[in-house]
């Protein structure tokens, strides 16, 4: 399995993002450990949508609760990324998966990086 880590600043490197198996068609997703790391989320989905790799109207907010909670809008509506919970970036665009969905279907990546 491979990781990929997404640069998201000149200066820093981050592991927001990451490719997990099942292979032949891997995913690259999010995992929302704490509340720092929703903000390098929020730039992965924005970089995402300017590279055209989901729709214009794709946005991620970040919301004042305690902890936050970050929210998807996409044309379906509006979608929670809670604590632990996963943002996923299938070929069917973005999705948001709770832990045990997510480990039920996909392997954690190992240390080798691919980079963009």
């Amino acid at each position: 399995m491979f990781e990929h880590s997404a640069t998201l600043s000149p200066v820093r490197r981050s592991t927001v993002a990451r490719y997990y198996q099942p292979w032949p068609a891997p995913v690259q997703a999010a995992h929302y450990t704490d509340s720092t790391v929703l903000s390098d989320i929020s730039h992965w989905v924005t970089a995402l949508r300017q590279q055209g790799k989901v729709a214009p109207e794709v946005t991620f907010t970040i919301t004042t609760d305690d902890p936050p909670t970050g929210l998807l809008t996409d044309p379906t509506g509006t979608h929670p990324l809670p604590l632990k919970a996963f943002l996923v970036l299938s070929h069917r665009g973005l999705h948001v998966l709770d832990p045990h969905t997510f480990h039920r279907t996909y392997h954690s990546p190992t240390d080798r990086e691919w980079s963009t």
